[in-house]
Formats: structure tokens, sequence, C-alpha cells
């Protein structure tokens, strides 16, 4: 079988098991809003200590490390940005 059979039985399952079809895309996003938090953080190996790193953290767990860079700090502002509460993304709001 392939992956587009198995995911078209997987499909049929759904469909007869809840009575619709429903499907998640693989780079949905689930973090609640207002839990992203990147912290500039040094890593110590072997009692050394590394260089600044930016990381990111989702309700209060470590998600990923990455090296502190101009495109890594706008790629963090940018994700932050994402995960922020309606209310305090800085949109326009129609009346």
């Amino acid at each position: 079988m392939n992956k587009e059979s198995l995911t078209a039985m997987a499909i049929e399952a759904g469909k007869r098991y809840l009575g619709r079809e429903i499907v998640i895309q693989s780079s949905a996003d689930f973090t609640p809003p207002g839990k992203r938090v990147a912290r500039l953080v040094r890593h110590s190996m072997n009692g050394r200590r590394t260089a600044v790193q930016i990381r990111w953290y989702v309700a209060g767990k470590a998600y990923r490390s990455l090296p502190l860079t101009s495109e890594n700090a706008t790629m963090t502002a940018d994700w932050k940005a994402s995960g922020q509460p309606v209310s305090e993304s800085p949109q326009l709001t129609l009346l």
C-alpha cells in the first residue's frame, strides 16, 4: 500500500466513525495564544559556556534552540507574533 491509499483509508474510517470528514493539516499550529516565549540562553557543556543561543519555549517547555543570528532573531519575532492572542496582534480593527 502506498501513502495515498493509506491516507484515503484513514479518511474513510474517520468519516464512518465521526460521520464527517476532518482533515488536519500537518503544518497546523495548535499553540495556545500567548504561550510562546523566546529567551537568550547559554548552554554549559563540559564545564565550558557556549555561545549565546535563542531558545524557544511553548507553554513553559523548551521547544527549539537556534544560534543567535539576525535571520533567527527575525524568525523568532515572527514566530512569537503569530502566537499572540488576537487582542494583542497589531492588526487593524474593522468597525
